[in-house]
């Protein structure tokens, strides 16, 4: 009996355009990346397979969440700012103040809820910039990450509006963990030249408002201003890993050409 599901892990499932291929393939109805398909995800798999032999339970299936880090209330977020002696201002909405410093061409640091699962950032650890900006890409890789210029950057997009501008065909799991490359849809590309790759593909991020509703609450307000219900997404780090404290988000933020931060309902800038 043939199986129609596909489940890859490993190093390699990082290469989008191959996970890509294997989607379109036909052979599978279903494929299924872990948001941590390297390394650090082996070892939380080969922790569950000991879990389940000593409880002589099978694993139980449920919502597949990258979002297993930790988190950081606002005390700890303030005592981080007032630490470093700075000053910040408390928003009503973060998520659409966020959303129209985008619009205008700000970068933005989005920190928010539990830290992501694997290499990718998700919208809780993110640099956030506009896709409309044919420059954004040149900026981000020069003033911020300090890195090649040819270096992509993905776009994240509501769900809902996600076949309007790519083709993702059905919707898997994993295209919320930005683990596939499909191809822009004809007439988008140049609505958002900042994430399309030189062959016209985009790896891709689906962001639904159940698996992460503060994300999908400032791409709806960025939709609203700009009729583009995407922006670009990139990891909030500088030649270094991922931040994960508000410490960490801070001392990146001073350092690097970002113009805010947003960690919860508290805004830096770099205006001050």
């Amino acid at each position: 009996m043939p199986f129609d599901k596909l489940c890859i892990a490993g190093g390699v499932a990082l290469n989008c355009v191959t996970n890509e291929v294997i989607r379109h393939s036909g052979e599978f109805a279903d494929v299924f990346i872990p948001s941590a398909p390297h390394d650090a995800g082996t070892a939380i798999g080969a922790a569950m397979v000991v879990h389940c032999a000593k409880a002589k339970k099978p694993p139980q299936r449920g919502y597949a969440t990258p979002y297993l880090g930790p988190a950081f209330n606002k005390r700890e977020i303030l005592a981080a700012v007032k630490s470093a002696g700075l000053t910040a201002r408390q928003s009503k909405s973060p998520a659409r103040d966020a959303a129209k410093m985008i619009a205008d061409g700000k970068i933005v640091a989005w920190f928010q809820g539990r830290m992501e699962f694997g290499p990718r950032a998700l919208g809780n650890r993110s640099l956030l910039a506009d896709p409309r900006r044919p420059d954004m890409r040149n900026i981000l890789n020069q003033k911020v990450k300090h890195r090649e210029d040819f270096r992509p950057f993905a776009p994240s997009v509501m769900a809902e509006h996600a076949d309007d501008w790519f083709e993702v065909g059905s919707h898997l799991a994993s295209h919320e963990f930005m683990l596939f490359a499909p191809r822009v849809k004809a007439g988008q590309h140049e609505r958002i030249p900042a994430v399309v790759h030189r062959d016209g593909t985009a790896r891709v991020q689906l962001v639904s408002r159940k698996s992460n509703p503060r994300f999908h609450e400032l791409l709806s307000h960025f939709h609203a201003r700009t009729g583009v219900p995407i922006v670009v997404n990139t990891s909030f780090n500088d030649s270094e890993p991922i931040v994960c404290t508000p410490t960490d988000a801070i001392v990146t933020f001073r350092k690097s050409g970002i113009d805010a931060l947003v960690m919860d309902d508290v805004v830096l800038t770099a205006q001050g």
